[in-house]
C-alpha cells in the first residue's frame, strides 16, 4: 500500500475533527486515530504535536491508566495491523473513547452473510482437555485438531519427539511462537509451571505463558521484532486479573487462595525463564541467550504477570488472542457472528455479518448468550468483562432477539 505525506491543511482539519469528538485525547492517541482513519498517510508523532501547536489545538496531557478506575480494561488501536488490507477495505478501526476503547466500523454498506475477515491467533492455548491430548500425542501441538494416525502429513518435534503436529506448517508456527520454549529437552526448568497450570486446570495461566513466550522469542530475534510483539500485546484490552476477581462476590473468601496460586505460579515461571538458558536439543537450537532490555525489567513482577493473565481472560476467543478480532465490541443484539473455519479445531476465526450493515455502523458481536434475560446478561458482563452494558436492548424493554439474528447465530428462537 503506497503512502503519502499529507499537506498541512488536510492534516490539521483531521486533527481538529478528532479532537472535537474527544477533546481529552493526547498526541499518541490522536496519531493512532489518524492512522486508523487514513492508513495511507505517513505522519509522525512529532509532526502531529507541531500541527496541533500551530493550529492552537489544545494538547492534552498523556492519559495514564491511573486516571481511570483500575478495573476498567484499557485498549488501544494496534497501528501495526493494516485493517484495510486484512478486510479488503471493508472495515476501519476507530478509538471510541478511553473507556470503551477501540472498535471496528463498516467502511461501506455490507450485506448479510458476508465474511468480513478471517484470521489466525497471535496467541493460542486450547482448552485444557485438548491440551492433555496434545501432551499425549493425540492432538496437534498447534491447533489441537485430533491426530489421525496413518496420515502422511503428521510430524513430530525433532527435539522431544513427544509433541505431534498435523502438518509441517503447524509444527513451524508452533516452534516460532511457543514450542521452542516449552519443549522439555530444551527447557526442563519450565516443566513445573506447565504442570502447575495443568493441575489447577488453569487455561489463563498457560495463556499468559504463551504471551511471555512471544516476548522472549522475539527478544532472541531482533529489537524490531520485540518492539512489534510488545506493541501488539499492548493494544489488547488489559486489566489486572486481581481487579477482575475483586468484582466477584467470592473474592473476600477466595482472595488469599488466589494470591497464593499466583505467587506460586510466578515463582515457577521465573524459574523457567532464567538467563542465559543454553540447553540445546537435537536441532541444535538454544532457547534463551539474550538478556531482556532494561525497559522490560518489570516483566516478571506480580503486577505485570497479573495483567497478562487478565489480558488473556478478557480477550480470548475460544483460547485465541486475535489482533483484529479483539477490536470487536459487544451488543446484546449482535450484527456480526464469530465462526471457526477450520474443521475440527477452534484455531482461527472468521467474522460473518448477521444482517445488512450500513457504512460507519459499528460491527458488534455478543459476549454472552443473547437468549439470557437482562439481569443475567448484565451480571455476566460485569463479572467477566467489567462493564455495564448500555445497548438499546439493556436500556429498553429487553425484547427478544429477532428470528433473523437467532438463525444467523445458529440458535433456536
Amino acid at each position: 500500500m503506497a503512502t503519502i505525506t499529507p499537506e498541512a491543511p488536510a492534516l490539521i482539519a483531521l486533527i481538529a475533527s478528532i479532537k472535537e469528538k474527544d477533546p481529552g485525547l493526547g498526541i499518541k492517541k490522536v496519531l493512532a486515530e489518524i492512522q486508523a482513519r487514513e492508513p495511507t498517510w505517513l505522519v509522525s508523532e512529532k509532526r502531529v504535536k507541531k500541527m496541533m501547536g500551530e493550529a492552537g489545538i489544545a494538547v492534552a496531557r498523556p492519559e495514564g491508566e491511573g486516571e481511570l478506575d483500575p478495573s476498567i480494561p484499557v485498549s488501544h488501536i494496534d497501528t501495526e495491523v493494516d485493517v484495510s488490507a486484512l478486510t479488503n477495505g471493508q472495515v476501519k478501526a476507530r478509538m471510541i473513547n478511553k473507556v470503551i476503547g477501540k472498535g471496528l466500523f463498516a467502511a461501506q454498506d455490507l450485506p448479510k452473510g458476508k465474511v468480513i475477515f478471517t484470521e489466525f491467533p497471535f496467541v493460542y492455548f486450547p482448552p485444557m482437555k485438548r491440551y492433555n491430548m496434545v501432551v499425549r500425542g493425540e492432538a496437534c501441538g498447534l491447533c489441537a485438531r485430533t491426530i489421525k494416525h496413518g496420515n502422511l502429513l503428521i510430524c513430530g518435534c525433532p527435539s522431544c519427539g513427544k509433541i505431534k503436529y498435523c502438518t509441517k506448517a503447524c509444527r513451524q508456527t508452533a516452534w516460532d511462537s511457543s514450542h521452542r520454549f516449552e519443549c522439555g529437552p530444551l527447557n526442563p526448568a519450565l516443566k513445573d509451571y506447565i504442570t502447575y497450570c495443568a493441575e489447577e486446570n488453569w487455561n489463563a495461566g498457560m495463556g499468559a505463558l504463551r504471551c511471555y513466550e512471544r516476548i522472549l522469542i522475539a527478544n532472541e530475534t531482533s529489537p524490531e521484532e520485540l518492539a512489534s510483539v510488545l506493541k501488539h500485546l499492548d493494544a489488547f484490552a488489559t486489566v489486572s486479573q486481581e481487579e477482575r476477581q475483586k468484582k466477584e462476590t467470592s473474592w473476600d473468601m477466595m482472595g488469599d487462595q488466589s494470591r497464593a496460586i499466583w505467587e506460586k505460579a510466578l515463582e515457577f515461571l521465573i524459574k523457567g525463564c532464567q538467563y542465559p538458558l543454553k540447553i540445546t536439543g537435537k536441532n541444535g537450537t538454544s532457547v534463551l541467550t539474550k538478556p531482556l532490555p532494561d525497559s522490560l525489567k518489570d516483566l516478571f513482577s506480580m503486577e505485570t504477570y497479573l495483567k497478562f493473565v487478565g489480558r488473556y481472560n478478557i480477550n480470548n476467543q475460544d483460547g485465541g488472542l486475535y489482533l483484529l478480532h479483539s477490536s470487536l465490541n459487544h451488543a446484546c443484539v449482535p450484527n456480526a457472528i464469530i465462526d471457526h473455519p477450520g474443521a475440527g479445531t477452534n484455531y482461527g476465526v472468521s467474522v460473518r455479518l448477521a444482517r445488512d450493515i450500513k457504512r460507519d455502523e459499528q460491527l458488534q458481536i455478543t459476549y454472552c448468550d443473547p437468549r439470557w434475560k437482562r439481569d443475567t446478561r448484565q451480571q455476566y458482563l460485569r463479572t467477566e468483562y467489567l462493564f455495564t452494558c448500555k445497548c438499546k436492548r439493556c436500556t429498553g424493554s429487553d425484547d427478544s432477539v429477532s428470528e433473523e439474528i437467532m438463525q444467523s447465530l445458529g440458535l433456536a428462537a
